[in-house]
């Protein structure tokens, strides 16, 4: 009798463990985001190979990205300015 109720207290502790670690993995990928750290400027060429937009469009958009950019390089602000 007492040996299974020591197992069942060390499934407990094992599955507190697997929650904790759980709601770990869940806070981390959250945190980050979705997971993509594709850049704008990545995103604009890519869609510009594939032929998802004419040249016009790329070098308006690419216009756009470059008078928006931080003028440090580092804050990621862009247009919210504060």
């Amino acid at each position: 009798m007492m040996g299974s109720m020591g197992l069942m207290m060390l499934f407990g502790l094992f599955a507190l463990f697997a929650l904790i670690a759980a709601a770990v993995y869940v806070g981390v990928r959250l945190a980050r985001g979705t997971g993509s750290d594709e850049s704008a400027r990545s995103v604009l060429d890519r869609r510009f190979a594939a032929g998802e937009l004419s040249a016009e469009e790329y070098y308006e958009r690419e216009s756009a990205l470059r008078s928006a950019a931080p003028a440090s390089g580092k804050g990621g602000r862009g247009l919210a300015g504060g």
